[in-house]
């Protein structure tokens, strides 16, 4: 019987203690992982946005905020803006935080990023989660994402002109490339390129084929363009002059067999020089072309004026692509460098 008591005594203490345990195991807080969905992605400058996707193990008992930090060789707008830097994309909502709401197990980070008249290297957007405002939830050991943002496809615009010596002249030529509702109406210049000197023979121009909004109520995919072709400075008297439309796809530029290359039918003369004044830009339109929902087409002879290179036809003379920002003079003009691989496709030496 005194056997049997101590029996029954030790299943009610060990009864109690596991009560006890039990109970100290339900008062301890549910813990929860935070994680990256994709630590590694692929977007282009055209896309409509890149989403980062973060995730919980668990819903979420309350509202969680995160905060993360951006990093990588592409420009989100603020940074750019700090560092005087054109940006490459920026973040749609709080700039460095998220929150997933209470019950949810993910959120979205949103980047929009930039369409633009830039040829690029691939550049990089690192998104770093590093820090969560809730003590239950750890960070995973790996919380980063890094995206490759790619090169946009669209259409390369190449100028080339025999090049300067002592016998036959010398040739400094400028591109510039303006948009227009219709062949009559082109009152923005989006992109140009423009070199001093007489050691270089080519200008050379990127235009995006997909934009994503509009520009001044302008869509890139369904556009007329008007080129100009400017003798800018020299003492050739006979200038002619190769232009070659070459699509870029996916980061190459299509084969020489699809490009289409015109040449002035009557050469410029000293005659055609324009030197650029302040900041008046009148240019004359010297050959057109079309993007029709993403397909180039329409594109025109070059037209050849008797005299002037660049005037002719009344503009507001607005700089939309990022070459121009807020130039006022041809000195102003920021120039952007031309990756070499690019440079290599095109046959450029």
């Amino acid at each position: 019987m005194k056997k049997s008591l101590y029996s029954i005594t030790f299943l009610v203490v060990m009864a109690v203690f596991s009560l006890e345990l039990t109970s100290c195991k339900d008062d301890e807080p549910e813990k929860f992982t935070l994680k990256v969905s994709n630590p590694t992605q692929t977007a282009k400058e055209s896309d409509a946005e890149i989403d980062i996707a973060i995730g919980l193990d668990k819903p979420a008992p309350e509202d969680i905020t995160v905060k993360f930090k951006l990093t990588g060789t592409a420009y989100d707008d603020v940074r750019a803006q700090a560092e005087n830097e054109f940006a490459d994309f920026e973040v749609d909502g709080e700039y460095d935080e998220i929150v997933i709401a209470k019950g949810e197990t993910s959120a979205t980070i949103k980047l929009t990023p930039y369409s633009d008249t830039d040829l690029e290297d691939d550049e990089t957007i690192i998104v770093t989660l590093t820090e969560v405002k809730n003590a239950n939830v750890s960070l995973d050991s790996s919380p980063i994402t890094t995206v490759t943002l790619e090169q946009e496809d669209g259409m390369i615009v190449y100028l080339e002109w025999p090049a300067s010596n002592s016998t036959d002249g010398f040739v400094d030529m400028d591109l510039l490339v303006r948009i227009g509702a219709s062949t009559a109406n082109y009152d923005r210049i989006i992109a140009g390129s423009i070199y001093d000197g007489f050691d270089r023979s080519f200008e050379l121009v990127f235009i995006p084929k997909t934009f994503i909004g509009t520009l001044f109520g302008y869509d890139y995919t369904n556009s007329t363009y008007g080129l100009t072709y400017t003798y800018y400075e020299g003492t050739r008297n006979a200038l002619t002059f190769t232009v070659t439309f070459a699509e870029l796809i996916n980061g190459e530029i299509e084969p020489e067999a699809s490009q289409q290359a015109f040449t002035n039918g009557f050469s410029y003369t000293t005659a055609n020089i324009n030197k650029w004044v302040g900041s008046a830009y009148p240019t004359i339109i010297a050959q057109t072309f079309a993007n029709v929902g993403g397909v180039y087409q329409d594109f025109s002879e070059i037209v050849t004026p008797e005299s002037s290179s660049r005037t002719g036809i009344t503009t507001t003379n607005e700089f939309v692509g990022n070459l121009f920002n807020n130039a006022k003079t041809r000195e102003q003009i920021k120039h952007f460098s031309i990756p070499e691989k690019y440079l290599n496709q095109f046959g450029v030496k």
